[in-house]
């Protein structure tokens, strides 16, 4: 997993600690970084002991911002077997999972956290024809 803000980063690794959880790493990385290291294999420094072609990396989590996913995220994503796909932009949603022709939705679930607004977080699941 990666994020980039250090407190966030250290209550999820206290979390999976405390969870017994022994098969996450959570890495300090922005999108760009961790796309890079999976997609051609670059190490960042603070990927120091981490071997990211030992993992059996199948699932993805995006949660990306307001603009959607890049073109390199979305090279990225499309080589995953699964997606979880968390959106606050459903226009951009559409044009993302147009960019992703080898997946199809299996669940979707539309969550209106504003209400009286027209924001809304959509989350999809997509899995690999």
């Amino acid at each position: 997993a990666t994020e980039l803000d250090k407190y966030s980063v250290n209550a999820a690794n206290a979390c999976a600690k405390a969870a017994e959880v022994d098969n996450v790493v959570i890495l300090p990385l922005s999108a760009e970084e961790a796309t890079e290291a999976v997609l051609r294999g670059k190490q960042y420094p603070q990927m120091k002991g981490v071997d990211v072609k030992s993992y059996n990396l199948r699932t993805i989590l995006v949660d990306p911002p307001r603009a959607g996913l890049d073109d390199a995220s979305r090279e990225l994503v499309n080589g995953f077997d699964e997606v979880l796909y968390v959106s606050c932009n459903p226009a951009k949603l559409i044009v993302d999972l147009e960019g992703l022709p080898n997946h199809k939705i299996v669940s979707a679930a539309l969550f209106d956290q504003f209400p009286w607004t027209d924001h809304a977080e959509v989350a999809v699941k997509l899995v690999k024809k």
